[in-house]
């Protein structure tokens, strides 16, 4: 394949995708996003890897209308390097002037398969330790002020203990209809991003949302009503942007997924603000 494929793909709107808003609105999920690339890349090009996952981005929103069934969006793919497949989750806009539209891209990654069957070691000893002054946040209050989804995208399970150092929590692989077969449950990756943003509101003084990652490898696949631990630390950190890489375990200890270069951005621009109770007293 050496020039750009582009296909028509339709998504199915499950109600539990609701339950995914900002500000009242619904939004699709990045990890929703990734699977949905996953499926078309799968159903196209059936040898292809899909468990190795780099230069994610997410440059914008893809709202989903009150009571839709189905999405219309297009799919772009193209042959990359190490036999991997880029695609484009893109959707097309009408503009008020005139006969014109805009074609709009709300996710790119490249898939690929695992190289060997080394899976890494964590800079850390054990996954549920943190070093420094800690605090611990009940999933209660995580949903209701700092991270308000509904209840199927609530699946931080336990306290998130908190620390300069990341964060770490128990995470639900979810109990809905997703696909947990092309790349497992997309609740436990959602949910390590939601242990990153609360990070974020205490020592970056942001509210930050995923808008890429530079590597995601999936070494064995997360299941729905499987109970996981998640592990965040800060690589950088910045007045707009903040940079993570993470972990999610198994209760065995075993690696099931790695996430290297979390990019998490302040897309509002400031509107959202952290409440003051879960600052730092110096960022």
């Amino acid at each position: 394949m050496n020039s750009t494929i582009s296909l028509p793909w339709t998504i199915k709107i499950s109600s539990y995708l609701y339950d995914h808003s900002l500000a009242g609105k619904a939004i699709y999920p990045a990890a929703e996003i990734l699977v949905e690339l996953a499926g078309v890349v799968r159903r196209n090009f059936p040898q292809a890897g899909i468990d190795n996952l780099t230069e994610a981005f997410f440059p914008r929103f893809l709202p989903v209308p009150a009571n839709a069934q189905s999405l219309a969006v297009s799919v772009q793919m193209n042959a990359v390097e190490n036999n991997g497949i880029a695609a484009s989750l893109l959707t097309k806009v009408e503009l008020k002037t005139g006969n014109i539209s805009r074609v709009l891209e709300h996710g790119r990654v490249k898939f690929s398969s695992l190289s060997g069957n080394k899976v890494p070691v964590p800079p850390f000893s054990v996954p549920e330790k943190l070093p420094g002054e800690c605090i611990a946040v009940p999933p209660e209050v995580i949903y209701r002020e700092l991270v308000p989804f509904g209840k199927s995208y609530r699946n931080i399970t336990g306290d998130l203990t908190v620390s300069r150092a990341g964060a770490v929590a128990c995470l639900s692989g979810g109990g809905t209809g997703a696909d947990d077969d092309l790349l497992g449950s997309p609740f436990p990756f959602d949910a390590v991003l939601h242990a990153a943003c609360v990070w974020g509101q205490r020592f970056g003084g942001i509210v930050a949302f995923p808008v890429g990652f530079s590597g995601r490898t999936i070494y064995k696949k997360t299941k729905k009503g499987i109970t996981y631990r998640g592990q965040v630390i800060p690589v950088q950190s910045g007045e707009k942007a903040l940079v993570f890489d993470a972990w999610i375990f198994d209760l065995q200890g075993s690696v099931c997924e790695e996430i290297r270069g979390i990019r998490m951005q302040d897309v509002n621009k400031g509107k959202m603000k952290p409440p003051d109770w879960i600052r730092a007293t110096t960022l």
